[in-house]
């Protein structure tokens, strides 16, 4: 009997398409150019990396389009515990890019985490987060927690690892949408779980994925490009406006 996974349709894209669609799509829901490839970019990282990257790239960008998700970005200054929006979900596409810009002015301080409720995607921000933080040049190591999965990024080992997490009961909604990070010394005692990425499995991922590219369900292919036709229906409506054809009003 076929197992539950040859059972799902997939597609082979090169990272490359893959990239340009997520991208496309983003715009369809109306992100702009730079957070639509930040989205892209990370998506990419996860699926390239064995996670489900599609999935979470979709859940943001279902969120914005049903405006189910505030698209914007929230305030950092109050120091409590759990931080939310009270308009609705908060976005993955603006926090992950939020809170990659705060690292940078020192945020978090060490040892007082910062709980956020009622992400759209968890895992989308905590990967853009530690990919952003790799990048740096700082001494902290930064920490992202999920429901199911923990980032830690060494920026100073230019490392990523990903790691099992404490699994939430599919019914505790607050935890199943949830993101913790936090700021720690770097070399302390990892107590992670399992380690499912590190930055040699990682390498062998991303050359994997440029001599055979990505393996992508094909229903998240089709609705990505769904999202990515609004983007199509926008620009044929801004050419008939402002200058393609006769315009609105053909008098002649």
């Amino acid at each position: 009997m076929a197992s539950h996974a040859a059972l799902i349709a997939v597609m082979r894209q090169s990272a490359t398409e893959f990239r340009t669609l997520l991208t496309k799509a983003g715009r369809g829901v109306g992100l702009s150019p730079g957070l639509s490839e930040d989205l892209a970019r990370t998506s990419v990282w996860l699926q390239a990396c064995g996670f489900a990257g599609g999935e979470a790239a979709l859940d943001a960008i279902k969120g914005l389009a049903s405006k189910d998700s505030d698209p914007g970005f929230i305030s950092l200054s109050n120091r409590a515990i759990n931080l939310s929006s009270s308009r609705g979900n908060l976005s993955s596409a603006y926090i992950g890019v939020q809170l990659a810009d705060a690292v940078q002015l020192g945020w978090p301080s060490k040892g007082e985490p910062f709980f956020f409720r009622g992400l759209d995607s968890p895992t989308l921000s905590a990967a853009a987060l530690a990919l952003s933080c790799r990048d740096l040049d700082i001494e902290s190591e930064v920490s992202a927690s999920t429901s199911d999965l923990y980032f830690l990024s060494r920026p100073k080992k230019n490392e990523i690892l990903v790691c099992a997490g404490q699994q939430i009961q599919p019914d505790d909604e607050i935890g199943l949408h949830s993101l913790t990070v936090s700021s720690i010394d770097p070399g302390g005692a990892f107590s992670g779980g399992e380690i499912l990425l590190d930055r040699e499995s990682e390498e062998q991922y991303l050359r994997e994925v440029d001599g055979v590219g990505l393996s992508v369900s094909r229903s998240i292919i089709e609705k990505l490009q769904q999202f990515a036709s609004l983007l199509l229906v926008s620009e044929t409506e801004q050419s008939l406006k402002f200058g393609a054809g006769a315009g609105l009003v053909d008098s002649d």
